[in-house]
Formats: structure tokens, sequence, C-alpha cells
């Protein structure tokens, strides 16, 4: 036996925690499991003896009907120790109660629900140890992959009470099973008493358990908790059972605690996939059996001739192929001949679905082995709810049954439906939603094609949507008004469509960019046009009405009238920024994952009218990261200018800022910036490429010395990999992790000297650059005063035109391309320029006209010629002469107004560029409110 004893600072106080190193001195002894329970007996007193007296009274009560247990034919030595019971009373109670009086037989019925689901069940409490020292937490990680049950004494994590694979806890399960129906658990009134709900608790007429993790009262942080009650990922066909929502939107009591975050948290993210396979996704035989028995049911109500059907639709989740298991729900919308328009539905659906009850009552005799039909209590008007129950643990389906009027008629797969029933459903004067099962089928459609695996991250935010939902339970209304979990469902869909649309993609990634999109809800504005849009004058009137309602704007794709998006989003964003910076998003290399590149609203859907507010919104840099980040670069650029080369002949002539950050039209989210290092060992252009190895060695070595001598309030890194002609680096703030700047550091020769503001070159430096270049643009770098002062200069509400111009371009980077690249970004910020100033140069022009006339132009690509003379002119005859060789290229011709060998033009597909141009050109935010496309401003292709 392993010599150990507990330090003396395990004498603690009755409120005060053990330090980690004594569970981490535990763990090194090497000892057996509980071999030392004994050394931490004052912990285990404490932690029952500071229960309700009511409480312990449930003990002895479980204490009595297991001594009664043993007494049978079941021998003592195959059961687990009492104890294990204790601490199962306790779950319960924290669970389902937490008051000081109860009913007793609550209680002891759920106890023994538990013990009747022991194969899932994984317990512990973070009251006296946790998952803050490295050693422990890896401890506790082995533990809880055990087998169920799993119940750690809440003072020794090394003692497994519950010890699944010691114990039979079968035989328990049988007997806690047999006393369901004893008197003890009759009410006066002749009802069976109800066990306690909440999570990880059983749900009358159902098995199975949630995993959700609670949090002592006492703990504050969304990374302590304290009890966790987990599925066994061998559990097989073994499911939890949670509520469903209730139809049409509604929602059904959903079982609460805290902590969804942390319970998701301590899955790593290469095991997110595993997860979703092993605890979301539901039972296949059970789907089986429940697919067969609402076939059963159709074909039995549609054969009644009370009334006709003239289609039905497997709605709900089980119909879209997103049922997370344990919170199953279908609708079955059966499309009635009998109504001919909308007011029909209310006046005859509480007749019709009377019948269909009754008949339903009369006739279900067990026409699928295996499941019963129930009806719980109605509470929703326009549906008949029933469960189907598989005699199987933890397998059950809510299902609504809505009988609704045939909007939509007979669709063709992938058709559109008629305008006309649109207008005709706005027409009818109904409230938001109101007759969205009318839309089922189209709404199943939407969803039921998407791939596996963006199904399977739909389940896993449901499933995340859920534990948020239930730990919260009673602590605050905004629990009951959160948004219905639908909505959660169509933010997966956008985010998946607009930053991967590939079947195959990290699972980590998918769940953190909805994650961003929850906590940027008051932004958010999605829909879709794939069954109604803004062709039909009736409807766009309606949609640009729905566009101005308050954030978040979550449309159905089915019907317009439902924004999904309606209720409470502060909770959901509060979590998912907790849930954000744990284990799950981290990866091997320990760095976190990067979501998708996702905004809350998209540019294609914004009205024209709204174009400064977009901007403004999602595309302007706040003023806190800009001076965050000016204040990094200044500082680097005054160490590289006083500290490099310090000890070397060459020196620093100056430091230059260019880049957007530099020109005033730096994005949100991600921006570049240009730091030109001019060297006095460059006395000509063609220097510059000979030393340039050499010099980028230099300053990578002092910027590296920067990084650790200086403090800066943003995150500096140097990637790893090497570019012979550019040294880059990333800048990121610490307090907004979303927006980073990439940097670019080039040695270049100083062709320019000390030029003032506002003065041109002089002809020679263009002479001698025509004379060195060998490549367009090979010499920019020398030029990157005269870029920034070109476009710095402009009025701020144009730098704003541009910003929208390059979010329109790098949306327009993510489409596929085949061979070749898209004209360079520089080449757009400059032809904005120019249509500015053909369009007359107001600084307070239409920002949709601006947008429009660059489209205009892109659209026309094969006419631009583009060129300014600023900097350069005809007066010299070389200069002169190399300027109309370039113009007599083919078009497009667009020359950097600072460098004359740069076309920035040349060779690019700007046949893919114009295809989105005119696209967009169609698109809401290119046509006014009354459908007609916005008028460019009369801008010429060429000068």
């Amino acid at each position: 036996m392993s010599a150990w004893c507990p330090p003396s600072t395990l004498w603690l106080s009755s409120d005060v925690k053990p330090k980690p190193q004594i569970y981490s001195s535990l763990l090194d002894s090497g000892c057996q499991g509980g071999e030392h329970a004994a050394c931490f007996a004052e912990l285990r007193r404490n932690f029952v003896n500071v229960r309700p007296a009511k409480l312990k009274n449930l003990i002895l009560l479980v204490k009595h009907w297991f001594r009664q247990v043993c007494q049978g034919e079941v021998r003592r030595e195959e059961l687990p120790p009492a104890y294990a019971l204790e601490l199962l009373t306790i779950f319960a109670w924290e669970q389902g109660c937490g008051k000081e009086t109860f009913s007793l037989a609550q209680g002891l019925r759920t106890v023994l629900g538990l013990i009747g689901q022991y194969q899932h069940l994984c317990v512990f409490w973070t009251l006296n140890y946790g998952f803050e020292d490295p050693a422990v937490r890896w401890f506790l990680r082995y533990q809880l992959k055990r087998p169920r049950p799993v119940i750690l004494d809440p003072a020794d994590p090394t003692w497994d009470v519950g010890n699944g694979a010691a114990w039979h806890w079968d035989l328990l399960a049988r007997e806690a099973e047999s006393c369901y129906e004893h008197p003890c658990f009759l009410q006066a009134a002749g009802g069976a008493v109800q066990p306690w709900e909440g999570p990880g608790l059983p749900r009358p007429g159902c098995s199975g358990l949630d995993h959700p993790i609670q949090r002592d009262s006492a703990q504050r942080t969304p990374q302590e908790s304290s009890s966790l009650n987990a599925v066994d990922p061998s559990a097989g066909s073994r499911q939890p059972s949670r509520p469903a929502p209730g139809p049409s939107g509604t929602a059904s009591t959903i079982p609460c605690t805290l902590g969804t975050a942390l319970d998701l948290s301590r899955i790593s993210t290469k095991d997110l996939d595993r997860f979703i396979q092993d605890h979301l996704k539901p039972n296949p035989q059970f789907q089986k059996q429940v697919s067969k028995a609402i076939d059963v049911i159709l074909r039995c109500l549609c054969e009644k001739r009370f009334y006709r059907a003239s289609t039905v639709s497997k709605g709900g989740s089980f119909g879209r192929g997103t049922d997370l298991r344990g919170y199953g729900d279908a609708e079955l919308v059966i499309f009635l001949n009998c109504f001919e328009d909308y007011g029909d539905q209310r006046a005859r659906r509480l007749e019709i679905l009377d019948e269909m009850r009754a008949q339903l009552e009369s006739w279900w005799q067990d026409p699928v082995p295996g499941l019963s039909l129930r009806f719980p209590e109605q509470t929703v008007r326009e549906a008949l709810q029933f469960q189907l129950v598989s005699r199987a643990p933890g397998s059950w389906m809510d299902v609504s049954l809505l009988p609704v009027f045939d909007a939509a008629g007979q669709l063709c797969a992938g058709a559109r439906p008629e305008p006309q029933i649109y207008s005709s459903l706005l027409d009818s004067g109904c409230q938001g939603g109101e007759h969205v099962a009318c839309f089922a089928e189209l709404r199943r459609s939407f969803v039921n094609t998407r791939p596996p695996k963006l199904k399977n991250l739909i389940l896993l935010v449901k499933h995340w949507y859920y534990q948020v939902a239930a730990r919260n339970r009673g602590q605050q209304p905004a629990c009951a008004s959160l948004p219905p979990v639908y909505a959660l469902e169509l933010l997966t869909i956008f985010a998946w469509e607009q930053g991967c649309g590939n079947e195959s993609f990290n699972t980590a990634e998918g769940l953190k960019t909805v994650l961003g999109l929850v906590q940027q809800h008051q932004q958010l504005c999605v829909y879709w046009t794939v069954n109604y849009s803004f062709e039909d004058p009736a409807i766009r009137t309606y949609l640009l009405g729905q566009l101005q309602k308050p954030r978040p704007l979550l449309l159905d794709p089915a019907d317009p009238t439902w924004n999904v998006g309606q209720g409470s989003w502060e909770l959901l964003a509060q979590e998912a920024a907790a849930l954000e910076t744990q284990a799950c998003f981290r990866n091997r290399q320990g760095t976190f994952v990067q979501p998708w590149d996702v905004m809350p609203a998209l540019l294609y859907q914004t009205p024209a009218g709204d174009l400064d507010k977009f901007i403004s919104e999602f595309l302007q840099p706040s003023r806190q990261f800009l001076a965050q980040v000016n204040k990094a670069v200044n500082a680097i650029c005054s160490f590289l200018r006083e500290n490099c080369f310090r000890n070397s002949p060459i020196k620093v002539l100056k430091v230059v800022k260019g880049g957007s950050l530099a020109k005033g039209t730096a994005l949100r989210g991600r921006s570049d910036a240009d730091i030109v290092v001019f060297l006095s060992c460059f006395s000509q252009f063609t220097e510059q490429g000979n030393k340039r190895a050499e010099i980028i060695s230099e300053i990578r070595a002092q910027l590296e010395a920067c990084q650790q001598e200086m403090q800066f309030e943003v995150k500096f890194e140097i990637p790893k990999w090497e570019n012979p002609r550019v040294l880059s680096f990333s800048l990121m703030s610490q307090t907004m992790l979303d927006q980073s700047v990439d940097f670019d550091v080039l040695p270049a020769f100083n062709a320019l000297g000390q030029l003032s503001s506002g003065r041109r070159p002089t002809s020679q430096v263009y002479v001698d650059l025509i004379h060195s270049y060998n490549n367009a643009g090979e010499y920019s770098t020398c030029f990157t005063e005269l870029q920034r002062d070109f476009i710095v200069s402009r009025p701020t509400k144009l730098k704003s035109l541009i910003r929208l111009v390059k979010h329109w371009y790098r949306q327009c980077n993510k489409m596929p391309k085949g061979k070749g690249s898209l004209p360079p970004q520089h080449g757009l910020e400059l032809l904005t320029v120019h249509a500015w100033e053909q369009g007359g140069r107001d600084p307070q022009f239409n920002m949709a006209q601006g947008f429009r006339t660059v489209l205009e132009l892109v659209s026309r690509y094969r006419e631009l010629c583009v060129y300014w003379t600023v900097n350069y002119d005809n007066r010299d005859k070389t200069v002169r002469d190399f300027l109309s060789q370039q113009l007599q290229k083919p078009r497009p011709i667009i020359l950097d107004p600072a460098d004359p060998t740069g076309n920035l033009g040349h060779n690019a597909r700007w046949d893919l560029l114009a295809e989105e141009a005119v696209a967009c050109m169609s698109a809401l935010c290119c046509v006014g409110r009354d459908g007609t496309p916005i008028q460019p401003w009369p801008a010429k292709a060429a000068v």
C-alpha cells in the first residue's frame, strides 16, 4: 500500500476549497481508486451535513428502500455501496428541486428513475476539486470516460462510487422499476406521483437522461461546474430525453440547468464530430418506427370521408432531418380541400381536430409494434398534440397534427411558388407567422436538402441552445422568451452558405461562426429569396417594410410574415461569448480555431437607401481599434528608425506607412498596412532586389526583439514562413479579437528623397524608373508616399465608398474562379476614385449611385483606360513615349498614379468580376424602393 498523507492544509474551514496541490499530490501517490478516501472524511461530511433536514430524510428513505432490496433475492455484495445512493439523492434534489420543503414521494420517485437510467449516469461535483490544475483536469477527464454509471465522490476524485464496471446496477434498476406502481406513488386523487423534472432527470413516460453541467451556487464563472450528468458514448440506442419544441414555432416546457457552454467546453475540437454521432443523432431504429407510425396515422386520417386531403407534409425537425436525440418533434401537416382560404381554418379547425383525435383514439391498437400513442395536455389551439413513445429506453417523439389550407398547391421539387400565393397571404390580414403551417413543405425542402454534415452542425447548435435554455429556467424572464430553436437552424444554414458552402468542413469553425452571429444579434438581417422575392410589387413593399423593423430580423424562407428572430437573444449571446474561449475551440497547436468570414447582414440584401448605415455598422473600423493599431505601428516605426542597423553602416533614411490603414480605407475585421523602410544601402532601383534577402533578415531580427522588449496593446505575431520580397506580420487587438491588420515590411530605394507634401517628383525619377524596371510595378514600394497621398486627401465619404467596393470585391474573391485571379484590389480603389471624379466630385453624394457607377465601370472593363497625371505627365520625352506605349496596350488599363509602370488592369480575370457586377446591379442594394434600378453617374470608361 502506498504511504500518503494529506498536507496539513487540508484542515480547512467549511467554505474553503482545498488547494489543487492536495489533489495533484494524491494522484502522484499512485494510489488505487478511493484508497485514501478516509483522508478526506471532513470534506465528505461537510458536503452532506449542510443539506436541508428534509433532504436528509429523503436520504434515509432511499437507504431504507436499498436495505429492503438487499434483504431480498439480490446479494448485497453485488450491489453498489449505500453511499452511492446518498450522492444520487443529493444530485436528484439539486437538479429537480433545490427547495427545503418538497414531496418525499416525488423525491423518491426521482431517485428510483435515476437508478433505472444507470447506464447514462455520470455525476460529479467541483466543490472541492476542479479542472484548473492540469494534472487534476487530465485525471478527471480520464475518470469521466469510465463505464457508466460514474458517480465521483465529491471529496476524493479517485473514488468512483458508482463503479459501473464492478456493481450490478441492473439488479437495482429492476427493483426500482418494479416499485413505480406501488401505493406510495399514488396521489389521493388517483393519479401517479410524477418525479421532478430537470436536466439529468428522467421524464415521465420516457427513458434516458440529459447531460448538462450544473454549477454550484457559490461559483460564478462559466469555467467552474459542480455536477455533470452525461450520456455514455457506448450506450447505443439509449437516448437522452428532453421536451421538444411545440408546433408552429411554439415551445413546450424546456428542462433547465445552468451551463451548456460548460458542457461543450469539455469536448476537444477533434472530438466534436464523434460527440454528435454518439450523443446527438437520434436512434435510426426508432426513427424507422416513427416513420412507419406516421405513415399509418396519415393513411388512417386521409381515408376518412369527413374531410379530404389534397396532400400531406411531414415537417418539424423530424421532417427536416434535424431532430435531436431527446428533442424529437414532428409536424404532420394535412392540407384539406375543405379549406378554400386562410379564413376557413379558424372556423372549422376545432371541429376537425376533435374528429381526428376521436378517430386516433378509437383506431390505435398497437399498429406499430413497440410504439404507444399518448395524448398530453393540449397547449396549442391550432394543432392536435400527441406523443409516440417506444418501449426502448429514451425513445419518444412529440407530434403535432395540423389541418391547414393548401396555399402553395402541388409544386414540383425545386419549383418556386407563384407570387400570387404570397400576395394572397398578405391580403389575408394575418398576424406574423399565423399561417406558417401552410408552407410546411417549402420549409422542409429548404432544410432537408442540405448536406449531412451541415445537419450535424445544426444538431450541435440546437444541443447548445437547449442546454442554455435548460439551465436558466426560472432564473429570469428571458429564458421563457428565447427565440425558437428553428431560428438557430436557419442561422446555421446562413453561416454555412456565406462562410463555407462545402459538404466537408471543420465543425468547430462552423460552431464558432454561429456563436459569433448570435453575439451580433442586434445587427442580424437574414432572409432568402428562394420562394418569394422583390419582383412582385406587393411583396416588395412588404419585404421593404420588414427590413425596416428592429433587429434581429430572421425571416422564414417559406413565409415572409414570420420573423423567426423574435425573442430575447441576450442570454444566448452571453453564453456564446463564454463558450468561445473554451477548449472545444482550441486546436492541437493550442491556438483557437478561427470562424468563417460571415457578416450578420449581406450587401446584396441591403436596401439602396441603407448603404451608408451598412458601411458604418459593418465596414468602418472602430476608433478604439484604430487608435490601438496606430499606437503600435508608430512604436514599431520609431523602433525601426532608431534601432535597425544600429551597428551597421546601413542607415534608415525614413520609414513610411502605407496600405489601407494609412490611406484611411481600412475595413473592419481585416485590413492591411505597408511599412516601407528606405535604406541608405540602395543607391538605385536595381540594387533594391539584389540585397533584399539580407536586409529582410536583419529587419526580422529587430522586429522580433521589438516584440519581446516593447509592450503593445495589441497582439503581435510574426509568421514562421518567410517571403523573400517582404516580411509579413499581423497585429490583433486583445480587446477586439475579431479585428486584425496585416503588415508588410518592405525595404526600398529612396527614389523620391525628402519630398514635401503636395510636391510632384522630378521627371528624372520616372526616367530612371523606366530605364530600370523589368516587370510592371516592380518598384512600386518606392512610391508608397505618393500612393498614400493620392487617396488620403479624398473626402471621407469617398473613402467609405472605397470600403464598400473593397467589401464587395472580397465577397467576389470567395467565389470559385478556376484559372487566373481577380484584378488587384488597389485597381478597384483607383476605379472608385475615377468614378467619383467623373460623377462630379460631390463630397456628399448618394452612396448607392456611387456604388452602382463602379459596378457599371467594372462591367465595361473592355473599355477601361484610366490614368492620372498628378505625379507624371508628358513634358519629358522619355516619360511621354512610355505613357504612349502603355496606353496603346489592350484594355482594361488602370495606371497607378504614382508609378506609370504599374498597370493594375492587366492580366486578370475581369470577366469574372464583371459577371458579379452585373448580378449585383440587379440586387436590392442597387434598386430603388419602387423597384427601378439606381441610375449611375455619367462616368466615362476612358479618359
